[in-house]
Formats: structure tokens, C-alpha cells, sequence
């Protein structure tokens, strides 16, 4: 039940990210949480069971979930990468060669492992060296991930402005927790050819389920926080560029009547409103010029606020 939980949280954070992908024709996060919600999906033991007899029964099932992982996370890396680190230090973090080298690995270990049945536990499976290694590929994968994107977000936090430093805080602690659980997941693996870690206290199952959900809505919510922030951020300009632009246009329709139109350049009522109100501070600036002065104070003031405020907007 859990892991459907899970895969409802990270479908509800694809749904959020809609908007994204509609405006830049793709998103990181967006792709991090489909296939990490396929692979929640998968992960729940009805649906494993029940999708695994209906393919044969040889726990094909698991090359596809671990599969899904493995993307998923390295989507989700990127997608970290992307948004703080410096754009000159990023090619040679997101090549895809690790993604890939373990991709292929995982599938290797699943081949020599061959043919089982459908298995409940992980310790039945992991008998079989293949099959541990396979796990394995997972478990090192998840940690390489889960640290990586941690210690980036800790380097940078104290650069980044509030919603980010926020977000991206969330985002490390959701990766601290993540590799608890990579840590329990490694001892029950290794606990298999050396039984004296069976003593080593470990997390039940049920909180290690709390762990992987904490992680997820962390790491989810940490994304979503910027996210949203930006999407207010650009509501607000947007207002003030509507109300600044219809206080701009009686002044400069007063301050050009007496101008030639053919001084004038031709208007285009299409182009976005903050380069409308750019393009009209400035023509009025340059009548403002020509003119030898006709502002009144007030006036002055609200194009000099104006002015200010569309450069602060143009800062990334």
C-alpha cells in the first residue's frame, strides 16, 4: 500500500509540472517522476506479482522496475544540476555514461541470472550471485544519486535566493534520508552471503516505507518550491506590467501629440508588455528631450520608478 502512496505523490508532482513541459517542450522533473512513479507502482507487491505471472512469471518484472529507478533518478539528478549549479560546470556532471554503463550491467547480472520464478522476498532472489549483483547495480546506483545531488545542493544553498534555498534545502535533507534507506537496503543485500548482519539493528520494513516516503515528498516538494515561487513571481510582474503600462500611455500620449508620426516608430500591440513599456519610456524620454521639458514632477518620478523596476526584472 505504501508504495501506491508513493506513486501517487510523484504522479501528483508530474501533473504539477505540466505547465512546464507545455512551455519549454520538456522538463527534468517531470520525467524524474514518471518513471520514478512507475517504478513505485512496480514495487508494490500485488502489482509485482500480478504484472510479473502475466509475463511469464520470471520476474521480468524487476529489470523493468529497477529499470524505471535508474532513470528516474538520473532524471532527477540532472534536473538538480540544471538548476543551480553554474552552467560552465554542468557538461561533464550530466553525460551519460554512468546512466548507461549501469543500465547495461543491471541487464548483463539479470541475464546470468537466468530464469526464476516469480519471487516474493529479496532474499530467495538474491541466492544467486547474478541476482545480487543486479540488486546491487540499484543499491550503489540510488546512493551515488542520493550523495551526488546532496552534497551539490549543500555547496550551493548559501548562493541562492530564498525559494530556492528552500527548496533546495529540502531537496539535500530528502537525499540524507534517502541514503538511510540505501544503507538498510545494502545490509538486508549483503546479509544474504554474510548472515552475521542479520545481528546489525536495522529499521522494520514499515519504517523503512516512512523513510522512502519521507524521501520522496522531501525531494518532490523541494522541486515544486521554485517551481511555484516562479510561477508567482511571474504573475506579479505580469500585474505590474499592466498596471505601469496603462499608467505610461496617458503620459505619452500627451507628451507625443504634438510630435511628427512619422518620427514615430510603428507600434506593435502583439509584442509583450514589458517591451511595449520599455519602447514607451523611452519615447518619451526622447520627446521629453526634445521638447526642453513638459514632465511634471510626479510624472518624472513614476517613469524613473518604472524604468528601475523593468531593469531589476530583466536581473535572472
Amino acid at each position: 500500500m505504501i508504495q501506491l502512496l508513493m506513486a501517487a505523490v510523484l504522479f501528483v508532482l508530474a501533473a504539477v509540472r505540466i505547465p512546464a513541459v507545455v512551455r519549454n517542450g520538456r522538463d527534468t522533473v517531470f520525467l524524474a517522476a514518471v518513471f520514478a512513479g512507475i517504478a513505485s507502482v512496480l514495487m508494490s507487491p500485488a502489482v509485482y506479482a500480478t504484472v510479473d505471472a502475466v509475463i511469464g512469471g520470471t520476474n521480468v518484472v524487476k529489470l523493468a522496475l529497477h529499470s524505471s529507478m535508474i532513470v528516474g533518478l538520473w532524471y532527477l539528478r540532472c534536473a538538480v544540476l540544471e538548476a543551480i549549479m553554474p552552467p560552465d560546470t554542468r557538461r561533464a556532471l550530466i553525460r551519460t555514461l554512468p546512466l548507461t554503463a549501469t543500465l547495461i550491467l543491471q541487464l548483463l547480472f539479470f541475464v546470468l541470472t537466468g530464469p526464476t520464478t516469480t519471487t516474493g522476498t529479496w532474499g530467495l532472489y538474491h541466492e544467486r550471485l547474478p541476482a545480487a549483483l543486479f540488486s546491487a547495480m540499484l543499491i550503489v546506483f540510488v546512493g551515488w544519486v542520493c550523495a551526488g545531488v546532496a552534497a551539490t545542493c549543500f555547496r550551493y544553498i548559501p548562493r541562492m535566493r530564498r525559494s530556492f534555498r528552500v527548496g533546495f534545502t529540502m531537496v539535500g535533507v530528502g537525499c540524507v534520508v534517502g541514503m538511510l534507506v540505501v544503507v538498510t537496503f545494502t545490509i538486508g543485500l549483503l546479509s544474504v552471503p554474510i548472515p552475521a548482519l542479520l545481528a546489525l539493528p536495522v529499521p522494520s520494513q514499515a519504517a523503512i516505507g516512512v523513510l522512502e516516503m519521507v524521501t520522496i515528498v522531501l525531494v518532490g516538494a523541494g522541486l515544486t518550491v521554485p517551481a511555484l515561487a516562479g510561477r508567482t513571481g511571474r504573475k506579479r510582474r505580469a500585474r505590474w506590467e499592466a498596471d505601469t503600462l496603462a499608467g505610461v500611455e496617458p503620459i505619452r500620449e500627451r507628451i507625443l501629440q504634438d510630435v511628427d508620426p512619422e518620427r514615430l516608430l510603428e507600434s506593435d500591440p502583439a509584442a509583450p508588455a514589458r517591451d511595449r513599456l520599455h519602447r514607451m519610456i523611452v519615447e518619451v524620454w526622447d520627446a521629453e528631450l526634445a521638447s526642453g521639458g513638459t514632465l511634471t514632477p510626479q510624472e518624472r518620478a513614476f517613469l524613473l520608478a518604472a524604468e528601475e523596476q523593468l531593469d531589476l526584472n530583466r536581473l535572472p
